[in-house]
């Protein structure tokens, strides 16, 4: 659906500035990760520096800031070109001004404060385009996205291990060279990237960019590659504590962009493979995103049997059936499955940092084991509950009304510039919705078919998967 180019950047800004589908804010992804980060590390520093910068940060933040702000690993671990190089440390102190501010909200306050979304985005951009083209926080593709980024986190911290320092060096020199030649003979024979992708690569020379290389990754310190592995891992977990909010736990977003893709070429056979969203797609998949993060969320369970309530985003920290605060970060029953989560996660990586990838995980990646899944998907599924919805409203008019303000103003503008019933375009959308769930649970059977997918997730929240609902 393309709308003229006057109105796109409009509605688009309007979307997704204003009220776009988050999943935990970033103050929410912070407190999980500080908690986690202060009670797993046992030996590195408490803020983990830039690889090439002068700034730390705590790991709860780089949690934040992966995914929601920041395309890639290496944008947020490595430095900016040198001659933005200023504008954009200070850029990044700012964001963490605004993830502090929504952290002391919820230690002190009765409603949840912070920086709103246009303040994000005028420090960060990729903030904008970033909430345009989220797929990767929703149903089944955060799970993908952390084992990908866990992965590559656990990589790392056994090049860490097969590092040596000055100290270790002098003590022990044939051991070191060892694992230098272990090093070496990885690294050449990975296929981990020559160059990284950059927005520069039009002007390499006027923005200068240090380049993740394998050179560069057989040269850097023990202790920097750590720093590494840690940046890896707070952008997998940033997919991981994502998983934990009730609007992420089965909408089907990529199945939503196709029924907008396919509605405007004659209601052609629905696509597994996902494309990029669009504004419409973007309003009706936060429709369905707020209507399972309401107030009294959904009760899941997980691979190890616990049984718990989760809400959405700005509700982690909130006493039951209400948006006021607790009050008490520590002893929030809704905190406990994710933290528990992040610090094995966590210790995976520590764990290969000082033993090796022998010592690390053979299959399951123990984190997901927390990972909830709906504990009643035939009797409390997606379908029924917006068929509810739109019986307690008494029409399809009166459920879209239930919208903001400015999503309705997105929905029915781009109706209005089709010239396309807006209550025909939902009622369709309603009715196709187990058809976008039967093809979700369809693209997870094959891609759950992958050996590297497949074995580090834990049997019984595959079989969940399989039957969301």
């Amino acid at each position: 659906m393309n709308l003229p180019r006057i109105f796109s950047p409009f509605i688009f800004l309007l979307l997704f500035l204003v009220n776009h589908a988050n999943a935990l804010d970033a103050g929410e992804h912070a407190v999980i990760g500080n908690i986690a980060y202060q009670q797993t590390n046992e030996f590195f520093a408490a803020e983990i520096k830039n690889l090439e910068a002068d700034i730390h940060f705590t790991y709860g933040e780089l949690i934040a800031m992966s995914a929601d702000m920041y395309v890639s690993v290496e944008e947020i671990a490595l430095d900016d070109p040198g001659v933005l190089n200023g504008f954009f440390n200070r850029n990044r102190a700012s964001l963490k001004k605004c993830i502090n501010k929504e952290i002391e909200a919820i230690k002190s306050s009765k409603y949840y404060e912070g920086c709103d979304d246009l303040e994000f985005a005028k420090k960060k951009l990729h903030y904008v385009t970033l909430a345009h083209d989220n797929y990767k926080h929703f149903a089944w593709h955060n799970i993908k996205s952390y084992i990908e980024l866990h992965d590559k986190a656990l990589w790392f911290a056994n090049l860490a291990y097969l590092k040596c320092t000055p100290q270790e060096v002098k003590q022990n020199k044939s051991v070191c060279e060892a694992k230098k030649e272990e090093l070496k003979t990885l690294v050449q024979a990975s296929d981990y990237r020559e160059k990284q992708k950059s927005k520069y690569r039009r002007f390499p020379k006027l923005f200068p960019r240090k380049r993740f290389t394998k050179k560069y990754l057989i040269k850097m310190p023990k202790e920097k590659m750590i720093r590494l592995a840690l940046f890896t891992n707070a952008y997998a977990d940033h997919y991981l504590t994502d998983a934990f909010s009730a609007g992420h736990l089965r909408v089907p977003r990529s199945q939503v962009d196709s029924f907008v893709e396919n509605y405007e070429k004659g209601h052609k056979k629905q696509k597994d493979k996902r494309k990029k969203g669009s504004s419409v797609s973007g309003a009706l998949t936060q429709y369905l995103h707020n209507l399972d993060g309401s107030l009294t969320g959904i009760e899941v369970k997980n691979s190890l049997g616990d049984s718990f309530v989760i809400r959405s985003d700005k509700q982690l920290f909130s006493k039951p059936n209400s948006l006021e605060l607790s009050g008490v970060v520590e002893q929030n029953s809704q905190l406990i499955q994710p933290i528990l989560a992040t610090k094995l996660s966590l210790k995976e990586v520590f764990t290969v940092v000082k033993e090796g990838i022998s010592a690390g995980p053979k299959d399951v990646y123990g984190a997901l084991q927390y990972v909830p899944f709906v504990k009643k998907p035939k009797t409390d599924s997606l379908a029924l509950r917006v068929e509810k919805h739109i019986e307690k409203h008494g029409s399809v008019k009166k459920a879209i009304k239930s919208m903001s303000s400015e999503m309705q103003l997105v929905y029915r503008g781009n109706m209005m510039v089709h010239d396309i019933s807006y209550k025909e375009y939902f009622g369709k959308f309603v009715s196709e919705i187990p058809s976008m769930m039967e093809n979700l649970r369809l693209q997870i059977k094959e891609e759950s078919n992958n050996s590297d997918i497949k074995k580090r997730i834990p049997s019984q929240l595959m079989s969940a998967l399989l039957k969301l609902n």
